[in-house]
């Protein structure tokens, strides 16, 4: 490629360079390369002779998956089958796969395929060895050693590197409709945050409008000049009137999980972390927040003109002592300047500071500037692990649920709303999902899920009651599941003020009562666990426990 000389004309159409780079030099007169020109000219010269067919790093995964019952929570749901995708990478000396969490996601038994283009068609048995459903990735390890030998692994962006917009990039995976390796072409069209459909959390993501179809996910997103992975696509957004928006998780968050990963690893038993994949979290702020837009707020809470930010406005217990107060305005997050949108400058863009927040670890202690009460104040503040009252993104683990005289009680969890048609889910369960928040005195919602009829319930009617909450055992009231079945085994040992055991409850048309006799209720929760094929009390006492 030549820089083009003095004597380059005016040209109303873009000459089109070797390489198939259209439109990326410059057509004025005597003008030299912008700086993006030169980068990506320096990047097509660096590798335009290491360049080679990336399909033969990408995998096919096969997973045997169970889910369990989550309006039955001592029953399975039928075993299903799923296909995806994943990149081998270098990990030390050793080949890894890295691929999307909803991928691998309730496993049984998980295989992988290498390029039939390529290789042979057979089948190679494979564990998760870490997995992060809350950015939707999990790194997947063959159980052969030589399983992935002869495969040149793709290597990674770095991780500051976002793409640009109109950046060409290629998708490469197993979608349906063939078994061999496909490849689809577009551009960037944004990065910012979106919401990781799979655990329900907003995080930096790329929109692509190359094609993303049921089976490409966990499957790499190349960059097509130094074709380097610079995203795992993970979702595409399905509405009518909609095309072509399919999302991959970026390299900054990549890297992030692969190192946390590697270290984490590395200080685990070998035994341990061959049995039970390492689960990695991200962190949460504690806090809700609203923009502040209208002028007349940021009035009303006395900010100058040069002061933005956003407004704190109800915060959520997370076990640490909160450094915020409900009102106070965030100006500044880990030496980054927030708007009254909540957006900032990072990674040489404006981003939503949820990005930032991203960047940070659980445990971390972040510096925060803030106005209050009319004054700026300094704090600092520990991230913790994302939670929510109603639990959302539960995969790889049972719901756990306690029995007491026929009475099943669940801590309410996004996965028990789903297994009601949306249109039919009850209206106060929705609303805790939507609108509740953590409280010391109340970590979980805990409902009455349904009665297994007995003659020691006789009266209380049976199968699904409506889904009352439980506030309250013997008067002492309930933070959650585990809580709860304190409350019980207390009462048992004490025989409860007047040798029953009281639950509070409250059902849509207000409280109510539930009353159980504490004589004979050791032998009836047995002939209940019999009658329903329920596991012991012993067990899920210990299920609960967990």
């Amino acid at each position: 490629l030549k820089r083009p000389g003095p004597s380059c004309r005016i040209d109303q159409r873009p000459k089109r360079p070797m390489g198939g780079m259209r439109g990326l030099l410059p057509a004025a007169r005597g003008c030299a390369p912008a700086p993006r020109l030169q980068l990506r000219l320096n990047q097509w010269r660096l590798c335009s002779t290491a360049l080679r067919d990336p399909r033969q790093a990408v995998v096919k995964i096969f997973n045997t998956r169970q889910r369990p019952g989550w309006t039955v929570p001592w029953q399975m749901q039928p075993v299903e089958s799923s296909t995806g995708s994943g990149a081998v990478i270098a990990c030390g000396e050793a080949r890894a796969i890295l691929t999307a969490a909803h991928v691998v996601a309730d496993t049984r038994f998980l295989q992988v395929q290498r390029s039939t283009d390529r290789f042979s068609g057979k089948k190679f048995r494979a564990r998760v060895a870490a997995v992060c459903h809350d950015v939707d990735l999990a790194l997947v390890l063959a159980e052969d050693p030589n399983a992935l030998s002869g495969i040149a692994p793709l290597d990674l962006a770095k991780p500051g590197d976002l793409p640009l917009i109109f950046d060409k990039v290629r998708v490469v995976g197993y979608p349906v409709g063939g078994d061999a390796v496909s490849v689809t072409e577009g551009v960037v069209s944004r990065v910012e945050v979106q919401e990781y459909w799979h655990s329900l959390r907003s995080g930096l993501a790329l929109t692509v409008d190359a094609a993303i179809n049921s089976g490409n996910s966990g499957g790499p997103l190349l960059d097509v000049v130094t074709d380097r992975v610079v995203g795992v696509a993970f979702q595409k957004l399905v509405a009518r009137g909609v095309e072509l928006q399919g999302h991959a998780v970026p390299s900054p968050l990549i890297w992030r999980f692969l190192e946390e990963a590697k270290a984490a690893l590395e200080k685990m038993p070998a035994g341990v972390a061959k049995q039970e994949p390492l689960k990695l979290q991200m962190p949460t702020l504690g806090w809700d927040y609203q923009s502040l837009e209208p002028p007349s707020l940021r009035k009303a809470l006395g900010l100058h003109d040069s002061q933005h930010g956003i407004l704190v406005n109800r915060l959520h217990y997370t076990g640490e002592p909160p450094a915020v107060q409900e009102g106070d305005v965030i100006l500044n997050f880990n030496g980054l300047d927030i708007d009254d949108l909540g957006f900032c400058e990072l990674l040489g863009r404006r981003l939503h500071f949820a990005a930032a927040r991203d960047h940070c670890s659980v445990g971390s202690t972040v510096p925060l500037q803030v106005w209050r009460d009319g004054h700026e104040v300094h704090l600092e503040q520990v991230l913790s692990p994302t939670q929510h009252l109603v639990a959302r993104g539960q995969y790889d683990a049972m719901p756990s649920y306690f029995t007491c005289g026929g009475l099943v009680f669940q801590a309410l969890t996004h996965e028990y709303l789903q297994g009601w048609n949306p249109n039919e889910r009850p209206t106060h369960l929705q609303q805790l999902f939507q609108r509740g928040h953590l409280l010391p005195e109340r970590k979980e919602a805990v409902m009455l899920s349904q009665v297994l009829a007995d003659d020691i319930n006789a009266g209380c009617d049976s199968g699904w009651v409506g889904a009352p909450l439980v506030f309250g055992v013997n008067g002492g009231r309930v933070r959650d599941l585990a809580h709860l079945e304190e409350r019980v085994q207390e009462a048992l040992r004490s025989g409860g003020p007047d040798g029953f055991i009281r639950f509070q409850l409250e059902m849509g048309g207000g409280p109510y009562q539930v009353a159980l006799p504490i004589d004979g209720l050791e032998e009836a929760d047995r002939r209940i666990a019999e009658m329903y094929g329920l596991p012991s009390p012993a067990q899920q006492m210990k299920d609960a426990r967990r």
